[in-house]
């Protein structure tokens, strides 16, 4: 239990130092991608102005994610204690998009009726751009081992 008590100590000293714009953006994020995943699979176009809402989801998605992958570009982002939340976010959000992409492909056929949707289709699509732009994002960070990366 002190261990326990220790940790959720440490994370919200941890969770202190991090802007609070950086955390409400992740929370919005986590919003966004939940809803955006319940639509792939539970569908919903047939809402009035379900359309425009998804739209919204997608385009705020989108922004955040372009957030949290400037950070690097950025010269107030700290690489120190605290800093990386916004790395760590961006891994998180193209995780949750490669799972939830993968969980999609192995549906069977006839469960898949609710991805036929324009709106599913460029939900797919802007999840398979968020896992390629976070792989990109995460190669082309340094390596922390500290090591330099050597020319064979």
């Amino acid at each position: 239990m002190h261990g326990l008590r220790a940790a959720w100590r440490r994370l919200r000293e941890t969770l202190g130092r991090i802007p609070a714009t950086d955390r409400y953006l992740v929370l919005f994020m986590a919003v966004l991608l939940g809803q955006s995943a319940y639509s792939l699979f539970f569908g919903g176009e047939n809402l009035a102005g379900a359309r425009e809402i998804d739209v919204i989801v997608r385009t705020a998605s989108a922004a955040i994610f372009g957030y949290f992958l400037s950070a690097k570009g950025r010269p107030d982002h700290r690489q120190g204690e605290g800093g990386g939340f916004l790395t760590a976010a961006a891994a998180a959000v193209g995780l949750f998009c490669l799972l939830t992409l993968l969980l999609l492909r192995n549906r069977p056929p006839e469960d898949l009726a609710v991805v036929r949707s324009d709106s599913a289709t460029a939900t797919v699509a802007q999840f398979r751009d968020f896992v390629s732009g976070c792989v990109g994002f995460l190669i082309g960070l340094p390596s922390q081992g500290g090591q330099p990366p050597t020319d064979n």
